[in-house]
């Protein structure tokens, strides 16, 4: 049988000190039980009653000034970002190898346009992404349907993604703020005209300076963004056209190199200089490997040109480089018969074996179109500065310029280019200056 246990008592009531000990140390209630405490403020204020909510009045208004701080701070994340990246300058490699080539190119400007031959062209902090989406936009036609307004806006969008966003950041947050000063105020007034109970106006004031300042700071940005968006279509538009108009004077002087593989040239080929025989530009560059280095002004930009070749004879005949000056603003038989100061022989330097000279029909008209090309990119006076045209042996032009040759950077940029199957010896010591 299972043995009964007795009843046992229920314990005895503990001590009163040790009752008092446990309701001291009890555990605090659990947020849920909390209720809301009212603080009567009343014997602090002298002219007025104020019994408000205390906590959630101060986390209200903390938690409005961070979300506040937080939303500009975000507003002002993409302009700073964008001004930082353009003032940044590239550390990439790739970055690295297109600022080379955007040196190697104001050095040597395209053959498509008459630039500066002894100066730089260019700007070394152009943006790259900007360039080749213009580039690509005016080697393609526009599709039916789309204007050319409505295609630079699109251009625009596709070099600044960002400014959409923004624009719609700044809407969004300043018509929230602005909203948000309208509802303060109408709590103000209320208060002042005695229709709402007691309000505490330093923070309605403060609230108030805050909705409206957050507010004129987004118009401020918008206008701002809306501006340079504005900006922005304007040079598209004009870089547009300019290389709308850069593509079809590409295409026109390609068609001039054709025309000047067909005029003649006279070319000495005695010791003195006095044989000479008449050739084609196709057949010397055929045949003889020549490069032509054409140039084009007045007689004062001739004489110069022709004095400082002179020095660099010796590397005109071993690259191969036949210099072909011609005087602008004469005619061809003037050209022919009148010699240097109006009497005697004509000097060394217009007689050197490495000059040759315009002879036939064809000429004229191909140096008038070369200097109307040139007007239009420099003015009027590069008919005085004179032209320079650098033609390779193959037949294509490699470059154009204005102003004064630098026939040493000619050559070497020659030098390189020898299109026969031979690969050039370095004959750099015996370049005189060097």
């Amino acid at each position: 049988p299972i043995p009964s246990t007795p009843f046992l008592p229920p314990p005895p009531p503990p001590p009163p000190r040790l009752r008092r000990f446990q309701q001291q140390t009890r555990r605090p209630p659990l947020p849920s039980q909390t209720k809301r405490i009212y603080i009567d403020l009343r014997p602090l204020s002298t002219n007025r009653d104020v019994t408000f909510l205390a906590a959630p009045l101060d986390s209200t208004f903390r938690d409005t000034m961070i979300l506040r701080s937080a939303l500009f701070l975000l507003s002002v994340l993409p302009v700073l970002s964008s001004a930082f990246t353009a003032s940044t300058p590239p550390r990439s490699a790739m970055a690295t190898v297109r600022q080379q080539q955007r040196h190697h190119q104001r050095r040597w400007p395209s053959s498509s346009s008459h630039t500066a031959l002894n100066s730089s062209n260019g700007n070394g902090n152009g943006n790259d992404r900007e360039e080749s989406i213009l580039t690509e936009a005016a080697s393609t036609k526009s599709k039916d349907g789309i204007d050319s307004a409505m295609r630079t806006k699109l251009l625009s969008e596709s070099i600044a993604p960002w400014r959409t966003v923004r624009l719609f950041l700044y809407a969004s947050l300043g018509s929230g703020a602005f909203i948000g000063g309208l509802v303060t105020l109408s709590g103000v007034a209320a208060a002042l005209s005695g229709v709402k109970g007691e309000v505490d106006m330093n923070t309605e004031y403060l609230n108030l300076a805050i909705d409206f300042g957050a507010a004129a700071t987004f118009a401020f940005l918008f206008k701002y963004d809306v501006d340079k968006g504005s900006e922005l279509n304007t040079n598209v538009e004009a870089k547009l056209e300019r290389k709308r108009r850069d593509k079809k004077l590409s295409e026109a002087m390609k068609a001039r190199e054709r025309t000047l593989q067909d005029l003649n040239l006279s070319v000495r080929v005695s010791a003195d200089g006095k044989q000479t025989k008449e050739a084609s530009v196709s057949a010397l560059q055929t045949g003889a490997k020549q490069h032509l280095i054409v140039v084009a002004g007045g007689r004062q930009a001739i004489r110069d040109a022709l004095l400082g070749a002179n020095l660099m004879q010796m590397d005109f005949a071993l690259r191969d480089v036949l210099v072909v000056p011609y005087e602008y603003g004469v005619s061809a038989a003037e050209r022919q018969s009148r010699p240097s100061g109006g009497f005697g022989e004509r000097p060394q330097w217009e007689t050197a074996n490495y000059v040759a000279e315009c002879v036939g029909d064809g000429w004229e008209e191909y140096i008038e179109s070369e200097m109307a090309d040139a007007v239009e990119q420099n003015g009027e006076k590069v008919k005085e500065d004179g032209i320079a045209i650098v033609v390779k042996n193959t037949g294509s032009i490699i470059r154009r310029g204005v102003g004064k040759v630098p026939w040493r950077d000619m050559v070497n940029e020659l030098e390189g280019t020898k299109d026969d199957g031979v690969e050039m010896a370095d004959l750099r010591f015996l370049s005189p200056g060097s």
